[in-house]
Order: C-alpha cells, then sequence, then structure tokens
C-alpha cells in the first residue's frame, strides 16, 4: 500500500515537473514568437519619457536624461524579450481620440486616463474582469476603469493621493514646522504666507483638470468616500449644507481672501515652478506631482524641501485618499495585443520603476518599495493621527449623478469641476452675490435632469 502510495507521490511530482516545464517552454516559445515587434505606447507621462524637467545654474530649463525612467524601462524590456518599444509622447487625450474613431491600428498600449466609462469600453481592450484584478490588485482593482465587470485600464501602482505638496521652506518662515492639523490654522497659515509676499496655494486654472481635487477634497470635508455619488442623495448637492457645495465654497473663500494666486497661471509647469522656487507655498494635489517639483528645486537647493502631507482637518476627521495609480492601456484595434500585455506586466513587476514614478507596488508577489515621498504620511496613517479612505468604484450611483451633471451642463472633458467656478474669480469676501446665485442655478439644473432622467439614488 505504501509503495502505491509513493508510486503515486512520485507520478503526481512528475507531473507537475512536467506541467512547469511544458508552461516555461510555451513562455519561451511566445517570447521568440514575438521577437521582432514593435509595440508603440503613446503617453502623457513626457517626464518619464524625456526626463525630468530641471534648471541649470542660469536658470535655463533642461531634460534631465537620468530621470528617463520609462525611456530606460523600455530598453531593458527590448533586451530581455526582444519585442522593440517606440514611446510617443502625447500631451492629452485629444491627441488619441482621432486615432480611435477611425480604429487606427498604430496604437498598442497608452496610458492618457482622463476618458469616460463609455470611451474606455469603445477604445480600450478588455484587461481583465473585477474578480481576476481583485486576486492581482486586492480592493484597489474595483477602483480602476470597470464597465460590465471588464477593467479596461490596469493601474500596478497605488498612491496616497490628493494631499498638500508643499515647500517646507516657505511654511518654516511663515512660523510652522508642519501642515496645521485644523481648518482655522491652515487658515491662519495661508495668512501669514500671504503676509511676507508669497502666494499660499497654487491652484492653476487655465484647464480644468486641475480643479478635480475638488472632488477628493470633498471627502476630506465629509469623511466619506461615496460623496460624489450622494449627490443624488438631495436636490441641492451645490448649498454648502451638503458636502459638496461645502468644499467649493472653502475653495470659494480660499480665493476671495487671496490664498490662490493673484494672476492665473498660464502653464502647468510654470505654477509648479511657483512652489519649487518658494513663490507659492504649495498645491492641494497628488503624489505624481511630488517629484516633479522636487526636480525643479534651484540648484543648491535640497529637493527634499518639498514634502507631502495629509490635507486638515475640515471637521470630519483627518484623511488621505488611497487609489490606484498609473494607468496602462491596451488598444482596442492593436493587432499586437499579446506583446502590448507583456510589457503591461513588465512594469507591473518592477517595484523599483514604480517607486521611480511616485506610486507604490502593489501587484500580489511583487515586493513593493515605498517612495520616501510617502514618509509623513505613513507615520501619521501609523500613529491614527490620519486615516485612510479608499477611492470609491464608479458603480451605478457615481455613474448616474455624472449622467446628471452631463445633462445639466456641468460636466466638461471629464473633469467637470471647471464649470463649478464660474463665479470664482468674481468673489470678493465682501460680496458674495455672483456666487450665490451660480448656486441657486447649479440647483435647479441638478433637479431638473435628475428629475429628467429619472434617478435616484440606490442602496
Amino acid at each position: 500500500m505504501k509503495i502505491k502510495r509513493l508510486l503515486a507521490l512520485l507520478l503526481a511530482l512528475i507531473m507537475v515537473v512536467s506541467m512547469a516545464g511544458c508552461g516555461d517552454a510555451q513562455s519561451n516559445q511566445t517570447n521568440k514568437d514575438l521577437k521582432g515587434t514593435t509595440i508603440k505606447v503613446y503617453t502623457h507621462m513626457g517626464q518619464r519619457v524625456l526626463g525630468e524637467e530641471k534648471k541649470d545654474e542660469q536658470g535655463n530649463t533642461y531634460r534631465d536624461a537620468n530621470t528617463a525612467i520609462l525611456k530606460h524601462l523600455a530598453e531593458r524590456f527590448t533586451k530581455e524579450t526582444g519585442i522593440n518599444v517606440e514611446l510617443i509622447v502625447v500631451t492629452n487625450e485629444e491627441e488619441l481620440r482621432p486615432l480611435f474613431q477611425v480604429k487606427d491600428d498604430s496604437v498598442d498600449v497608452f496610458t492618457c486616463p482622463n476618458w469616460s466609462l463609455e470611451e474606455w469600453k469603445a477604445y480600450a481592450e478588455p484587461y481583465c474582469t473585477v474578480e481576476e484584478g481583485i486576486a492581482q490588485y486586492g480592493e484597489y482593482a474595483k477602483a480602476m476603469p470597470t464597465v460590465d465587470n471588464q477593467i479596461y485600464c490596469i493601474m500596478p501602482g497605488r498612491a496616497y493621493n490628493q494631499a498638500v505638496v508643499y515647500n517646507e521652506e516657505v511654511i518654516k518662515a511663515a512660523g510652522y514646522d508642519e501642515i496645521p492639523a485644523t481648518l482655522d490654522e491652515f487658515n491662519k497659515m495661508c495668512e501669514k504666507i500671504k503676509a511676507l509676499g508669497i502666494t499660499p496655494i497654487s491652484l492653476h486654472r487655465v484647464e480644468n483638470w486641475p480643479l478635480a481635487t475638488v472632488q477628493d477634497f470633498a471627502i476630506y470635508v465629509s469623511g466619506n468616500p461615496n460623496v460624489f455619488a450622494e449627490c443624488l442623495k438631495t436636490e441641492n448637492p451645490f448649498s454648502e449644507t451638503s458636502p459638496f457645495g461645502k468644499t467649493i465654497k472653502i475653495y470659494t473663500e480660499w480665493k476671495a481672501k487671496g490664498f490662490f494666486e493673484p494672476e492665473v497661471y498660464t502653464d502647468f509647469g510654470v505654477a509648479m515652478d511657483s512652489v519649487a522656487y518658494g513663490k507659492a507655498a504649495m498645491m492641494l494635489f497628488g503624489s505624481w506631482v511630488v517629484p516633479q517639483i522636487q526636480g525643479r528645486v534651484p540648484q543648491g537647493k535640497d529637493p527634499s524641501i518639498i514634502k507631502f502631507a495629509p490635507a486638515p482637518d475640515f471637521g470630519a476627521g483627518r484623511y488621505v485618499l488611497a487609489a490606484p495609480a498609473d494607468n496602462w492601456a491596451i488598444s482596442k484595434f492593436s493587432k499586437n495585443k499579446e506583446a502590448a500585455r507583456k510589457f503591461i506586466e513588465y512594469i507591473a513587476n518592477d517595484a523599483q520603476f514604480i517607486a521611480d514614478s511616485g506610486f507604490i507596488a502593489n501587484k500580489k508577489g511583487v515586493e513593493p518599495k515605498v517612495p520616501e515621498l510617502y514618509a509623513i504620511i505613513d507615520k501619521m496613517v501609523a500613529s491614527g493621527d490620519c486615516k485612510v479612505v479608499l477611492q470609491p468604484a464608479n458603480d451605478e450611483n457615481a455613474l448616474n449623478n455624472q449622467k446628471v451633471l452631463e445633462e445639466a451642463g456641468l460636466y466638461a472633458d471629464y473633469k467637470y469641476v471647471g464649470l463649478l467656478f464660474d463665479a470664482l474669480d468674481i468673489t470678493r469676501p465682501d460680496d458674495w452675490s455672483a456666487y450665490n446665485k451660480q448656486v441657486e442655478t447649479q440647483n435647479q439644473l441638478y433637479a431638473k435632469y435628475k428629475q429628467e432622467l429619472g434617478v435616484s439614488w440606490k442602496d
């Protein structure tokens, strides 16, 4: 009997070894078949391809080739697999949309993130199911672009997002060693910074997308990660009695008090320079901007003066948003989907590349490296001084709320919030008439189209 068991175990072992060898052989054969293939990767991550913008001693801007980390990764990938990678830098989705609309097969991989869910489904190849995503990336997979249980854009990193990116030298000059814990003290700090002749907060309002932070800051104001979707629970989401409206009013108060730049920066790079050079104290932004600003710090200054900390407590607690990061998608019209997938998986397995990009590797089985920029937040989370909230998934309520905003004309280019600030620049501490009129109009529009679409909150 023991001999039979031994033989059975030996047979099972032989089968496992055989299957493993077969898998390796199949993988090697696949690599061999794909050798010589060229994939085109369209990315808005220009600094990772060309190198970070830095300043020389004369103040001239140049690209640091040592920081062209995506270019370096692509070269390693080609050396290991024989698959060639052509990197094409694009500014935004508008440069890709015409190609996708005519089903152009020249795009294999792309990174531009600001598609609607309908566009993700139309332009991207399904990457995996939600269940498969959760198996590899945990709960973060639920927040990746998903339609009909299919994830269309894989995000192999995770990040603490939408917090305070600040110049430590500036806040020290104002008498602070850290970002204050309460809104009242935060406002006092901004007044002291303003008194120094320095802009407290660099907002950059030329484009809509930088204003999208208001959606995430509404989570901090309310302590509720579903605050966007829960606009459906009310008829007046833009009133200060609602979390979203309260957040917008806080931003407007900051602008009225002169906490934002007096003249709108014409370029996002210029806005980042303002923090790097100490002309502005901070930005309310995501972690991805930290290494870019650090790279712009003038020569002779330590880049570590640019730090990242949680926003203050707005009354519901002190929070930081945790979100999937670093988006990669395969074009639905690509003829090289297998090679494209290999490239994305190669990225997901490279913890150092993801850390150098300002994120934390999140794929199961990959040992993460935590970037130094998260040191302050990590410490506060560990001590309980700051709570983590996970970015919510785009569920039916969120999509219905988005539809209402679209029909009401309050949603544009994915980052609808630009339209919510129509009266921001003409609001003064002693004159809120334009702002109040805007709130009333927007609430009426929201209620009207919510009723027309027949949507409401669903538990």
